[in-house]
């Protein structure tokens, strides 16, 4: 007769060494997705940038000017008071009705750019502080390529 000790139950040294495991998968995953996330809220504020600066564009075809930067984006939102103004207004150019808000719970800002000529972009600029909320950062969003601020 052939007995052989059957082994039915895992080991303490087993069990831990999976739990191991597990706990460094969940590590690098959770690692993964906040980089993920991240990178899905800088994508997002570019494309609400380039809607909102698609607004602006509509706005000038309309009206024949860009808005001040008194006006800024409420411009695409409310309907001018002067009377020739308004004939020409076909807004709100903005869908919700409101200025629109970053990934980060921020309004976005509008400025008018200075000019000189020889610039190939857009008279103004529609951007995003970014992750920290601060301006003049490297993690600044614009629909303008490169700006000195």
């Amino acid at each position: 007769m052939n007995c052989r000790s059957r082994r039915k139950a895992f080991t303490l040294i087993e069990v831990l060494l999976v739990v191991a495991i597990l706990i460094l998968l969940m590590g690098v995953a959770v690692v993964g997705y906040d980089k993920i996330r991240e990178g899905a809220r800088e994508d997002t504020t570019k494309a609400l940038v380039n809607q909102t600066a698609g607004a602006v564009r509509l706005f000038d075809v309309n009206m024949n000017r860009y808005p001040t930067d008194d006006e800024g984006l409420q411009a695409l939102i409310s309907k001018p008071d002067e009377e020739n103004e308004a004939a020409k207004w076909r807004g709100p150019y903005l869908v919700k009705g409101t200025i629109p808000v970053d990934a980060w719970g921020n309004e976005l800002k509008y400025e008018r750019l200075e000019s000189s000529g020889d610039e190939v972009g857009p008279p103004f600029r529609v951007f995003s502080y970014g992750p920290d909320g601060q301006e003049g950062t490297e993690d600044d969003i614009s629909n303008v390529e490169t700006q000195d601020t």
